[in-house]
């Protein structure tokens, strides 16, 4: 079964070290992460630390990589995990919040998403 939530919180935000994008029911249990650092160190390279991280409902739900798909609705986002993944979540693997945003934060959020996602084909956005 996905894990479904509405983020009451969103972030969008370039860090000192790259992209960080958080939805967000409650800062506790249900949320979704993603980052990307905009240069890997060499230490990430070696630790395999490379790319798009996501993190959903605490550190022990977190890789880098896995995603299958990810995509980008005008009120929501569905992210897909591939079967190791969802192995390890004891569910299918799938993710999804709802969120409702301005135009103005919606757009904020959807270049946060290509610059995080640049370079993977299994991003899409079917927003208006």
């Amino acid at each position: 079964m996905a894990i479904l939530f509405h983020a009451e919180f969103i972030d969008a935000s370039h860090e000192h070290w790259g992209w960080k994008i958080v939805w967000s029911l409650d800062a506790a249990e249900r949320y979704l992460t993603l980052q990307r650092a905009d240069v890997p160190t060499e230490q990430d390279i070696r630790l395999g630390m490379v790319g798009v991280y996501i993190e959903c409902c605490g550190q022990g739900w977190s890789w880098y990589g896995h995603i299958v798909s990810f995509e980008l609705c005008r009120d929501r986002v569905c992210a897909q995990l591939d079967s190791q993944a969802a192995k390890q979540m004891r569910d299918d693997g799938r993710i999804e919040a709802t969120f409702e945003l301005s135009d103005e934060r919606f757009a904020k959020l959807r270049s946060a998403l290509r610059r995080v996602f640049v370079g993977y084909d299994y991003y899409k956005e079917t927003a208006a």
